[in-house]
């Protein structure tokens, strides 16, 4: 039973089933002699996006979809000879359909999208399988025909608290993408989906409001039913921001140099560090919630973010942590809701009155009625005030 199954009985909330989808990356054994397989694999892979993703502007947009069976018999006209497996090089065409639908969906049509890094390859639940041989962890991938190849699976309790999930509470396994690094490290990010109850956000009193940024990572409230601020805490995000500064001259300078291997372990590492820094803030975030609950957590409509900040921070991860937030929620049946952010950093908590001169940086300091808190601490009360009321 999850924490999250726990204080829904506790409190005996009306609950409703939700679906958990949480990618888990697993660090794999691996040799020369399986790289080598998985290289041919990704290769190939990429090749077929590749040829898709060129053809792909002249499809009208309504014929591109999964269930067009012109797609699927391009594929076996087109690479009948392909080293991979016919459902592997098909998950490559649809790979290039779904990136060509995301890049529409964010106002980007016509233009070609990136395709990914080029070093992966993705297989459907049919292509792999997790097996547990009572002493470990192994994976089974089909990508070549007739010629499977297994990987031990290094655990860390991470990993290893979702692999049970698999095997111990009827959790299944989605898609799964083999990612093969430069320095030979191969991962397998394996989608793992389970059912959950969770609570009503009506049916709860305590709001948590988030407020999230770049001075300051997070920043959440806890506000009770009588519009009292039980607790706060927020993260800084002065390390991210300085990491980030320190990786742009380092890419910069590889880029003049022309070392693209350093580069791309650069970028790699980059990834995996930032990768890191938000998991561990949207758990930390939804710890907060869980030492707070029966609660909802709230967080920010940032929809329209782009077009209407002025001064929007492109690189910036909000839409990544404020994902994190929310399946990890979920899987502790914790609700979570979204409110419109308008003024909420520049609106006194205290009094109501909404004036941009009263934030200065990082701090809020109200002419009318006196009140002074850091500024992304109250934003984050607005938010949880915004929803109650």
């Amino acid at each position: 039973m999850t924490d999250g199954q726990r204080s829904i009985n506790s409190f005996s909330a009306d609950t409703h089933t939700e679906t958990v989808v949480q990618t888990v990356v697993l660090d794999l054994e691996t040799s020369e002699a399986k790289n080598k397989k998985v290289t041919i694999g990704i290769e190939e892979f990429q090749r077929i996006a590749g040829f898709f993703g060129d053809i792909m502007p002249s499809i009208p947009e309504y014929e591109r979809t999964r269930n067009n069976p012109a797609f699927y018999n391009l594929v076996k006209r087109e690479f009948a000879d392909s080293a991979i497996k016919s459902s592997v090089a098909r998950d490559a065409a649809y790979h290039a359909i779904a990136m060509y639908d995301s890049h529409s969906s964010n106002g980007s049509a016509g233009d070609r999208p990136d395709l990914g890094n080029g070093s992966f390859m993705q297989l459907c639940s049919q292509d792999f399988e997790i097996a547990d041989n009572g002493s470990g962890y192994g994976l089974k991938a089909s990508f070549i025909p007739y010629d499977a190849v297994w990987f031990g699976i290094s655990l860390n309790p991470h990993t290893e608290k979702y692999l049970r999930r698999v095997f111990e509470d009827e959790a299944e396994t989605g898609s799964c993408e083999l990612h093969l690094s430069d320095d030979g490290d191969l991962r397998a990010h394996v989608a793992i989906k389970w059912e959950v109850e969770v609570y009503e956000a009506e049916d709860v009193s305590t709001v948590i409001g988030v407020d999230i940024g770049e001075n300051v990572l997070y920043s959440v409230a806890a506000v009770d039913g009588d519009s009292d601020v039980e607790s706060v805490e927020m993260e800084s995000g002065a390390e991210f921001r300085h990491y980030r500064e320190q990786f742009k001259q380092k890419r910069t300078s590889l880029m003049e140099k022309g070392d693209l291997r350093a580069l791309s372990q650069c970028r790699d590492e980059h990834r995996r560090y930032t990768e890191q820094t938000l998991d561990t803030a949207s758990r930390r975030v939804v710890e907060f919630a869980v030492e707070h609950e029966p609660s909802v957590l709230v967080l920010e409509d940032l929809t329209h973010y782009r077009e209407t900040a002025d001064d929007p921070i492109h690189d910036w991860p909000f839409a990544d942590l404020q994902e994190k937030i929310c399946y990890k929620a979920t899987a502790e049946g914790i609700p979570v809701e979204t409110v419109d952010p308008k003024d909420t950093s520049i609106t006194c908590r205290k009094c109501g009155q909404a004036i941009p001169e009263f934030r200065d940086g990082t701090e809020f300091s109200c002419r009318r009625c006196g009140y002074e808190v850091h500024a992304d601490v109250n934003a984050a009360i607005n938010i949880a005030k915004r929803y109650a009321e």
